[in-house]
């Protein structure tokens, strides 16, 4: 899935808005907000898609039998987690 500015701006929004609500102290108040902007990009971050392209240059080594190439498909999805 491609990354989604709108949704991780909302998250960040929604964040600092409980931040001014908050009638904790203000020490309570910016470590309750590191922790949800922590929470919102380590979200969006996980929630990419990575697929490399055909055409990656692929080496082996070591052997007689060392080959050089390239790639020929796209990769599977991969998911970050």
């Amino acid at each position: 899935m491609p990354l989604v500015k709108p949704l991780l701006e909302s998250q960040i929004l929604a964040a600092f808005k409980k931040m001014q609500s908050s009638a904790v102290d203000t020490e309570a108040a910016q470590k309750d907000l590191a922790k949800e902007l922590a929470t919102a990009i380590d979200s969006y971050i996980k929630s990419a898609t990575i697929i490399i392209p055909p055409g990656i240059v692929v080496a082996t080594a070591g052997t007689p039998a060392a080959q050089t190439g390239a790639s020929t498909a796209p990769s599977p999805p991969g998911i970050i987690t």
